[in-house]
């Protein structure tokens, strides 16, 4: 299948020879990724202005010839622009990223809009790394995607029960796929674009490069905030380069926070900042059974 994907930068700036490098490994796939010249216009971290960045996203979703709109990085930055987006200008068009885009693929959402979990358009350029599994992983990561955007209609993810949790058994029941980022979710807790689980809510999270300590208050905050009292589990993804205070386990510390809500813990999801990061659609149906999360589209 031939793709045609408008390339967005909401957040944080990335090199231009990034970029370029990630569009000419994703044409030897079918993918063309249409870079506009006004992409980045830096401004200190950013890629730009939050009116030149929103300006991008307008013409990225007006643009006619492409199924899907890219984000190229995630790092800083997409929450200024809830504010100011009129989602009504937004064509049906999937919403594509992860970690500080997990806001955005959020409000699409809540508004009605296709979004998919996955890996961001600059990690394509991980098709040239020198080292195999890199390439290998990469590759397999944007044909999931593409399996994705052609319309496929489930998908399996393994994961692992912690404890005996306040939910005896499985199969869990049915609900929406929602979460992403937890520094990121938790950063706008008591905003308007403030993160609440639907009823049913399989949430997943992951992070990269905290250590435990600032995890457990970012999941303070979300808890007390009400962003689980609906949901009927928390699934793990990878917590990439995050470091542990003590023998305790990630699991055992949200563990303690979840267990007054009821709600099931679970773990080993390969979402996340790790070398695999399995894409998603970000609101749909899942259930957990026999070790499984199963997605439909």
């Amino acid at each position: 299948m031939s793709l045609s994907i408008s390339v967005v930068a909401p957040a944080s700036y990335t090199d231009p020879k990034t970029i370029s490098v990630a569009a000419e490994a994703l044409e030897t796939l079918g993918i063309q990724a249409r870079v506009p010249a006004s992409l980045q216009v830096p401004r200190r971290y950013l890629a730009g202005s939050v009116a030149h960045r929103l300006a991008g996203l307008y013409d990225a979703y007006d643009d006619p010839d492409t199924q899907a709109v890219w984000a190229v990085r995630g790092g800083y930055g997409c929450a200024q622009l809830i504010e100011h987006i009129d989602w009504a200008r937004l064509s049906p068009k999937p919403l594509i990223g992860y970690s500080d885009i997990s806001v955005l693929l959020d409000q699409c959402y809540r508004h009605g809009l296709p979004a998919i979990h996955g890996p961001v358009m600059k990690e394509a350029a991980l098709l040239s790394h020198e080292a195999p599994e890199q390439r290998s992983a990469a590759k397999c990561q944007i044909e999931e995607l593409r399996e994705l955007l052609s319309g496929s209609e489930s998908a399996f993810l393994p994961l692992t029960r912690f404890g005996d949790g306040p939910v005896a058994g499985e199969p869990l029941g049915e609900g929406p796929v929602v979460g992403g980022n937890l520094m990121t979710l938790a950063c706008v807790a008591g905003t308007a674009a403030g993160f609440m689980a639907p009823p049913g809510a399989l949430v997943i999270l992951e992070d990269v490069g905290e250590p435990y300590y600032r995890l457990e208050r970012a999941l303070w905050q979300l808890v007390h905030s009400g962003a689980f009292d609906q949901a009927s589990a928390v699934c793990l993804g990878t917590f990439e380069g995050c470091t542990p205070y003590d023998e305790a386990s990630l699991e055992t510390i949200f563990a303690e926070l979840l267990r007054p809500l009821g709600v099931a813990l679970y773990s080993g999801l390969p979402v996340g900042h790790g070398l695999h990061n399995r894409p998603w659609r970000y609101g749909a149906t899942g259930c957990i059974d026999k070790g499984r999360l199963k997605l439909k589209g």
